[in-house]
């Protein structure tokens, strides 16, 4: 029979070893993980201890599925902005990293000052709410999505993407087609004065092309074939791989294109890879900025010509016309002459039928000539079926 072990009353008694990973410090709950091979102290920020304990085993479940949060989570919203901006840089197109700065600039004034893991949803609500009374739901939507990218990038996105809801959007758009009356009088303003030369031949170009103006501003001489009556628009220059695209010209298009032409090779433009719409160095008036100088730039486009397009439609009484409108102004015409959607598409750029209703505006005035043409009137309807008679010589 074995014998029970002794027990000396002078020997310690071992203590009961704390399994919830846990430990106190000054009040505050702390526990650790280990990231990157090293221990890491984590505070729970909290002196509850159950609190706390679902705090820990929340965190050791984002570590098991790669989602626990970076050092990068511990950075202030506008230091860990200008990061990601940077490291953006060089993945995205110039344009496309000029407008996500853009979009980053109200977020900075919203979040200045707050580390990425401190924002919760309640935040991004509150800036939802207070973006909204300012700007479209569309915009505000564009610009949390530039938040969701930044946090996602410190992998705190996560935990609030639960709770978070875009704000509903108008998917008709704002776009709107011209009538033929407000088409004639626009372009008959535009060319009243030669300063609004370009927005006038651009204006032609998007209204008889289906152009966008960021197209048009990345045309360069090669892509301009005045023989086949062509004009090729490049990947760089457009928003999607389905707009690189050839289209054709009409009279119309054609002698916008000669007049631009005519203008970039006066502004030094020779070269196939030359811009059609050299940009104008005399605009960078910034003392720092290295090209600050009179001329232009044929290796560059222009940037904008939205002072003459703003003057213009204000004086043709269209105020508020967006230059992107003449693209849906476009699409509307072709539409209503009956274009194939496969061919309008084609011509367009788009890839699905979805894209094709946003921009295809019928005009009431061709819906009410289709309806007209389902009637008929009364003398047009046989009251006996015609028979043709036949002789046949015997």
């Amino acid at each position: 029979m074995q014998e029970a072990p002794r027990i000396t009353l002078n020997e310690p008694v071992p203590k009961a070893r704390d399994s919830d990973g846990l430990h106190k410090r000054r009040g505050i709950w702390h526990y650790k993980l280990k990231i990157a091979g090293k221990w890491r102290e984590v505070s729970a920020r909290t002196t509850s201890w159950q609190e706390a304990r679902k705090l820990r085993q929340a965190a050791l479940q984002a570590q098991e599925e790669g989602r626990l949060p970076t050092d990068y989570a511990k950075l202030v919203f506008e230091k860990a902005s200008e990061g990601w901006l940077e490291e953006r840089k060089a993945m995205v197109a110039p344009k496309t990293h000029r407008i996500d700065r853009e979009r980053s600039a109200a977020l900075k004034l919203e979040f200045s000052g707050r580390r990425l893991c401190d924002i919760t949803s309640d935040m991004v609500r509150a800036y939802q709410m207070k973006r909204t009374a300012k700007v479209s739901p569309r915009t505000v939507n564009l610009e949390t999505k530039v938040l969701r990218m930044i946090l996602r990038r410190a992998k705190v996105w996560a935990r609030i993407a639960d709770d978070y809801k875009g704000m509903p959007e108008n998917k008709k758009g704002p776009g709107r087609a011209l009538s033929p009356e407000h088409e004639h009088r626009l372009f008959e303003i535009a060319a009243s004065k030669p300063g609004w030369a370009v927005a006038y031949y651009a204006s032609l170009l998007a209204a008889n092309t289906t152009a966008r103006g960021c197209e048009i501003k990345g045309l360069q001489l090669r892509d301009i074939n005045m023989l086949e009556k062509t004009i090729q628009i490049r990947r760089a220059s457009t928003k999607t791989d389905a707009g690189a695209r050839m289209v054709p010209l009409n009279d119309l298009a054609l002698w916008a294109c000669a007049r631009l032409l005519e203008r970039a090779q006066k502004l030094g433009a020779t070269e196939a890879e030359h811009y059609l719409l050299p940009a104008a160095l005399y605009k960078h008036k910034r003392p720092e900025d290295p090209v600050r100088r009179t001329g232009f730039d044929p290796t560059r486009p222009m940037n904008s010509w939205r002072t003459a397009w703003r003057s213009l439609t204000v004086a043709a009484g269209l105020a508020g016309l967006r230059f992107h409108d003449l693209r849906h102004h476009s699409i509307t015409k072709l539409a209503e002459a009956g274009v194939a959607d496969q061919t309008l598409m084609s011509i367009s750029g788009h890839v699905s039928r979805s894209m094709l209703d946003h921009y295809s505006h019928i005009r009431m005035a061709a819906k009410r000539e289709a309806v007209a043409a389902l009637g008929r009137t009364k003398e047009e309807i046989p009251t006996k079926p015609a028979v043709q008679v036949v002789k046949v010589n015997a």
